[in-house]
């Protein structure tokens, strides 16, 4: 479906395509705890919202 929606060049796909995001994990490391409390949302989902919003000129509001 999403190769059906989202066109071949569109920015998104293509930073989705060629940035490895893993870097997120181990920048934001010391601050996630495995063992205390309940899981955090994904940080590479979040850093994807972020990034989206400062792209696209988005309030939260708008992202929501």
């Amino acid at each position: 479906m999403y190769d059906l929606i989202v066109p071949k060049d569109n920015l998104l796909r293509q930073l989705n395509k060629q940035v490895d995001f893993s870097f997120v994990y181990e920048e934001l490391r010391a601050n996630y705890c495995l063992d205390h409390g309940r899981n955090a949302i994904d940080p590479v989902r979040m850093f994807k919202y972020l990034l989206l919003k400062a792209i696209s000129d988005l309030s939260d509001v708008d992202m929501v």
